[in-house]
């Protein structure tokens, strides 16, 4: 975490695509500070640059201009390595669709970025176990994705992104796979689980009734960010 208790700052962010010989402005000067613990909410209609700007918070896209400071640390300044460790050990990623992986069971699924970090095998799983258990999974830790329903996997995915207690967690459309009495089960777990742990979570949704239970609702409209009114 930076000095100023800051989990993310985006100062001035600008991203443009190529499209032919047309470029497209995406992002025309995004400003955006995400503090130890707050839930955001980002809104906006399809296509307004939501999941660009979380690929830029998350170092997998660059920025055309301005800055990005995840966990004190100038997130494009760093290379591709440093970027990678920085997302394993300071990010937790939840996406629309799970990305378990088959082949695996839910608490091997699950201990993948402790593996990944070369952590201790069996305080991977006793971790991995852990968090499964608080998003209400204790019975399914040896079940393969394919045996799970929808939401199962989909917390599953939010245990994964969990399990190595990031400063921050990044999730597009967490729940948009979901029919909306499940989105709402699993957005509640979530929500309360990232609430124990002080986790900052930016979540981009297009579900207004989930984006008021976070702190705060930005709205990106034209490039630029809007705060909307406070959550709750």
């Amino acid at each position: 975490m930076s000095k100023d208790g800051l989990v993310i700052k985006a100062c001035n962010v600008q991203k443009s695509y190529r499209d032919g010989v047309l470029t497209v402005p995406v992002l025309k000067g995004v400003d955006l500070s995400v503090k130890q613990g707050e839930l955001v909410a980002i809104v906006g209609a399809s296509g307004s640059g939501k999941s660009t700007l979380l690929h830029i918070l998350g170092g997998l896209d660059n920025v055309d201009a301005g800055t990005v400071d995840v966990a004190g640390m100038a997130v494009h300044s760093l290379s591709e390595k440093e970027r990678g460790r920085l997302r394993n050990e300071k990010l937790g990623f939840v996406y629309q669709f799970h990305h378990l992986l088959p082949e695996f069971t839910a608490i091997e699924n699950v201990a993948m970025p402790l593996t990944i970090a070369r952590q201790n095998p069996v305080h991977a799983q006793e971790r991995a176990a852990q968090v499964l258990q608080a998003l209400g999974l204790a019975h399914r830790l040896n079940h393969y994705p394919s045996q799970m329903s929808g939401g199962e996997r989909q917390r599953c995915a939010i245990a994964r992104a969990m399990v190595a207690e990031p400063a921050c967690i990044l999730a597009d459309e967490p729940t948009g796979n979901l029919d909306q009495a499940t989105a709402n089960a699993v957005f509640d777990r979530f929500v309360s689980i990232a609430r124990d742990h002080q986790t900052a979570c930016v979540i981009v949704t297009h579900d207004l009734h989930l984006a008021r239970r976070c702190d705060r609702v930005l709205t990106l409209s034209d490039g630029q960010i809007q705060e909307n009114e406070h959550a709750h």
